[in-house]
């Protein structure tokens, strides 16, 4: 009984501490709080519209995440210049008027890939400053900081995902057992967990990091302890698997000094997830002191240049060949920020690694600010490639694009490679000699022939290799017209089979059962027969021809080939058999030929 009693107290202790930590979170954040339930107003609105496209909202969504980071980034600098706290006014209206300028200067009227990466990069910007912000001036220790935004997040996130399951459970029960609900009444148990529950529950567990008060003291004290769970994650699952993981990076990086080979596409994406995790990790574990930790922070800034200088000279030879796109400047914005950031810890003398979260942030601001933004620069350089593809193909004159229809495959695929991601980009409204009329959404791709002289092409030019291919694969251009005329039945069936004959299929004809069988010989050459009910061999049809046909002419694109090109027949006194393949792959292994795919088989008895 006293220990019932005890367990009930200890329950009511976390109901009352939790309701003072979200009291105490609205008095400290009340624009947060008002920007957050403007967010929950408008996700209402969208959820009950049924998620049609509604510029506006779209835009409103938007500005107010951007409302909300700004406000908390806000009162964590108002937190650590106390001076600041007197013109508190000032800076929350000045909080909103950002946000006015980012919803007209920063958002547009549709969803545009611009608009969501901007806003990606300012969030990102905005988060890491409001991490940095206590800390700066080394005024507390980053790692504890960072430690206490992490733990929240995490928990924050774990009760809004069992609230979310328990409400969905119960609601769901009542909609069962009760009373039918608009299946909408998730969605919006989501939005008011995810939206507003959520985000103020990671709020409430966050201290005031530069506030001495003897309440905040203790808060710091549980926010700043370490779980062991976490300590056993980080040091002895997490930092080992890494430092595996750097060892083959370091061999491979050796390999390539040997070689003289350097990656061209596959290293740069593999570093920059390395990268991302070991500054991750680098933080989480600065305020270990177990040799594991110790080692690791030591070991990996210099570990990190020449792997960083690895993916920067992978990226420098793709954006050679291809020119810069906004996902290729912020992997090689990301490798420079790696170098960066180790040199600093290798030589700073202060060990806080609060100055991780500062140049991310001045990087991520920096992408986004014009002449040498993202989006300029990518123009700037695919704007380029096209005019000198256009020159050299004689196709623009005067400032103007001549149309023309004998351009080398291999330009015709760089061609609309370019002008299509332009186009996506909405940056072909803002090149001079693009004709104005075709830069929209609607005209661009019906009016491609008309503007450049050839449909658009999408198949890259290969030339045909000298060896013997070894795999070929070809599907049926389903759009084209079959030709079933003189025939009574058709069924589809998978192709392969064994050395002894398998059942693939079965049909009804004229009130008698035919079995489709498949074999393979030695050299895997796939034979279709039909036999009768009394089992008896009725034809052979050999797929051999025809995957023979495909490997000469294995050099030729066979995404959609027309049904003549895929067609194997045979007949006999009694039956007409008629195959075509809908898709086949054919790999040699040796001297076999492994064969697989689908078909479908017409039969009619004569």
């Amino acid at each position: 009984m006293h220990c019932t009693i005890s367990h009930m107290s200890r329950i009511k202790n976390i109901f009352v501490n939790t309701a003072s930590n979200l009291k105490s979170t609205m008095f400290r954040f009340p624009v947060v709080l008002i920007y957050l339930i403007f967010l929950y107003i408008v996700m209402f609105n969208v959820i009950e519209r049924d998620y049609i496209n509604d510029e506006f909202l779209e835009r409103l969504v938007f500005t107010g995440m951007f409302g909300t980071l700004t406000a908390v980034y806000v009162q964590f600098v108002l937190e650590r210049f106390v001076k600041l706290s007197k013109c508190k006014l000032v800076f929350n209206l000045g909080t909103i008027i950002l946000s006015a300028a980012y919803y007209f200067l920063m958002t547009d009227n549709h969803m545009s890939q611009s608009m969501v990466v901007h806003f990606l990069v300012i969030s990102f910007a905005l988060t890491s400053a409001y991490l940095y912000v206590p800390s700066s001036g080394d005024k507390a220790d980053f790692s504890k900081i960072a430690l206490s935004h992490f733990k929240a997040a995490v928990t924050a996130i774990l009760y809004g995902i069992v609230m979310f399951l328990g409400f969905t459970a119960i609601f769901g029960a009542i909609d069962i057992l009760l009373y039918n609900f608009d299946s909408r009444i998730y969605t919006h148990i989501a939005n008011i967990i995810y939206t507003f529950f959520t985000p103020v529950y990671y709020l409430s567990l966050l201290p005031e990091f530069n506030s001495d008060e003897e309440n905040d003291i203790r808060k710091k004290e549980i926010a700043y302890s370490y779980p062991r769970v976490l300590d056993i994650l980080v040091s002895y699952i997490l930092i080992p698997l890494i430092s595996i993981f750097s060892v083959v990076l370091i061999i491979y990086f050796i390999k390539i000094i040997i070689t003289g080979i350097w990656p061209v596409g596959q290293v740069g994406p593999m570093v920059l997830a390395y990268s991302g995790a070991g500054w991750f990790i680098y933080i989480l574990c600065a305020g270990l002191e177990n040799r594991f930790s110790v080692f690791f922070r030591k070991v990996f800034p210099p570990v990190l240049i020449p792997l960083a200088a690895m993916q920067l000279a992978s990226s420098y030879i793709r954006i050679e060949a291809y020119g810069i796109t906004e996902s290729r400047y912020y992997v090689v914005l990301f490798g420079v920020f790696s170098v960066l950031c180790a040199l600093v810890l290798l030589f700073r003398k202060s060990k806080n690694s609060n100055i991780i979260v500062l140049l991310a942030a001045i990087f991520a601001l920096l992408s986004i600010i014009p002449p040498v933004d993202a989006f300029t620069v990518s123009k700037h350089s695919q704007e380029l490639r096209l005019e000198e593809i256009l020159i050299r193909n004689e196709m623009l004159s005067e400032g103007k694009i001549v149309p023309k229809k004998e351009v080398s495959n291999n330009d015709k695929f760089e061609i609309t490679s370019i002008s299509n991601y332009m186009e996506r980009m909405g940056y072909l409204k803002e090149v001079e000699w693009f004709p104005k009329e075709y830069a929209s959404d609607s005209e661009y791709y019906i009016s491609f022939k008309r503007v450049y002289g050839f449909e658009p092409y999408y198949d890259r030019f290969e030339p045909v290799p000298v060896e013997t291919p070894r795999y070929v694969y070809a599907s049926l251009d389903e759009s084209r017209d079959i030709d079933i005329s003189g025939f009574d039945k058709f069924i589809r069936v998978n192709i392969g089979g064994g050395s002894e004959y398998s059942e693939s299929g079965s049909f009804l004809l004229e009130n008698s059962r035919y079995v489709i069988k498949q074999k393979s010989d030695v050299a895997g050459d796939v034979t279709v027969s039909i036999f009768d009910e009394d089992n008896s061999h009725i034809i052979d049809i050999s797929l051999k021809e025809l995957v023979d046909r495909l490997f000469k002419s294995a050099s030729e694109s066979k995404n959609l080939m027309s049904p003549e090109d895929l067609t194997a027949s045979g007949q006999n006194e009694k039956i007409h058999v008629k195959i075509i393949v809908n898709n086949i792959g054919a790999d040699k292994d040796g001297d076999r030929i492994n064969v697989s795919g689908s078909m479908f088989v017409f039969i009619s008895l004569k």
